[in-house]
């Protein structure tokens, strides 16, 4: 009874105070044995869907009749439902039309600096091309950094200087406390700008999706940037390993990645470079198409996440479409939260064909097709997989500057998709090649 009562004291306090969150988060991450996380997750999602039946209309609703505390049993949610009745999902009495028309505003003046009346809101896109939105309270804000600070492996005995580098800015990427910086860069900037901010920053840490990353070590590479960070950290795309490979050699330092959307913080990278799911901040189900949980060591066809503090804007069974396999091994740090082996793509980017002998339709993983064209030859540089139709695939590659156009890429490339769709004993496709910039899909 007394544990209980201590839980229940805790978790009502837990996020009010930065330097406690930060102390329970190091704990957590180095003591909670898997049955812990378990009992931890259970007793904080039972609590945010009592919190959202509550306080938001919409989830009242959408329980109706349903104990909360039976959480595998409550219905999902997705992008396009929270949206279509955003004024009745979020609990801080904002409405749908000024979310939108304080995003529109912000989008049009740039200035990101602004809030909506005391909230940080934020339109994202996703890589889903669908419109989203988040909401953060300031003490989400406080309890998020708090997490971040705990988790992330900074360079050792000296002060961090983090740039930031996104195409938006909002009040919480800023921070100056105990000598450590965050300094937000625009990644709406001229690339010659982005350098320039950089080496005036001289940042121990760069953060930006890995295409940025990339084109700063080119500029590296030719001598055209003079930076030295100790930690590259990849957020928002995928990280290819050959690409986080490239990034290490040319920076001589760690590539570590952050794992987070609109939706939750879900996974972070401990100081051996393996990417941890959040448990204790996150609730992260994988399952199958049919509903039953995908085991470790094969990827998932459904993500669902619960964030187990926000309140604001409740993210509660949410899907999501993203592609992940948890690892079956165990971390070397020594932490029980699982780990990310890889993170496949999206459902949406998911290649289909039939098989050769049934006629059924099979999906085709996204990463064995890039896996298919990026191991055809270290001269491919970027490129573009488009599949026009069952039994056609369009790829677009751009070279390494300097290399002159070779059949043996295209080849190669060919050879190692109709592979692909072979090893999944499906017809093969045409595959054209086409040298030259990735395209903008119209689809």
């Amino acid at each position: 009874m007394l544990s209980t009562i201590f839980d229940d004291l805790l978790a009502a306090v837990e996020t009010k105070s930065f330097f406690l969150f930060y102390l329970l988060c190091k704990f957590r991450f180095k003591f909670f044995r898997t049955s812990d996380i378990r009992r931890y997750q259970r007793r904080r999602a039972k609590r945010i869907a009592a919190y959202a039946t509550t306080h938001s209309a919409f989830f009242k609703n959408l329980y109706a009749g349903i104990d909360p505390g039976a959480f595998s049993s409550l219905p999902t949610v997705n992008k396009k439902i929270m949206m279509d009745h955003l004024t009745e999902y979020n609990t801080v009495g904002l409405t749908k039309n000024e979310i939108l028309d304080f995003c529109l505003e912000v989008e049009r003046t740039k200035d990101f600096s602004k809030r909506l009346k005391g909230f940080n809101v934020g339109m994202s896109s996703g890589t889903s091309g669908n419109k989203g939105v988040e909401i953060v309270s300031l003490e989400e804000e406080t309890y998020m950094k708090a997490a971040f600070f705990a988790r992330f492996d900074f360079p050792k005995h000296e002060k961090m200087r983090l740039a930031f580098i996104l195409r938006v800015s909002t009040p919480a990427f800023s921070f100056n406390r105990f000598g450590h910086s965050l300094t937000y860069v625009s990644q709406l900037n001229p690339s010659n700008e982005i350098i320039r901010q950089l080496e005036a920053i001289q940042p121990t840490v760069v953060s930006a999706p890995p295409s940025m990353l990339k084109l700063i070590a080119r500029e590296v590479e030719t001598g055209t940037c003079a930076i030295h960070p100790k930690r590259l950290v990849s957020y928002a795309e995928i990280l290819y390993p050959d690409v986080k490979e490239y990034l290490a050699k040319v920076f001589s330092c760690a590539v570590h990645e952050v794992y987070k959307c609109t939706e939750g913080p879900i996974a972070i990278s401990c100081r051996h470079g393996r990417l941890h799911i959040n448990e204790d901040l996150v609730l992260i189900e994988t399952l199958n198409r049919n509903g039953t949980v995908t085991p470790p060591g094969q990827p998932c066809q459904k993500l669902i996440v619960t964030d187990l503090h926000k309140t604001s804007q409740p993210i509660i069974r949410y899907e999501l479409n993203d592609i992940i396999t948890v690892s079956t091994e165990a971390c070397p740090c020594g932490s029980s939260f699982r780990v990310i082996e890889r993170i496949q793509g999206r459902s949406d980017d998911l290649f289909w064909a039939k098989h050769a002998e049934t006629g059924e339709w099979q999906y085709i993983f996204p990463d064995y097709i890039s896996r298919a064209i990026i191991t055809a030859s270290d001269d491919i540089d970027e490129y573009q997989a488009v599949q026009n139709a069952p039994d056609n695939v369009l790829v677009r590659i751009q070279l390494r500057p300097g290399i002159s156009h070779d059949h043996y890429i295209d080849k190669a490339v060919a050879d190692n998709i109709t592979a692909v769709f072979a090893h999944y004993r499906c017809v093969q496709p045409n595959v054209s090649i086409v040298f030259g910039l990735p395209e903008p899909n119209s689809n």
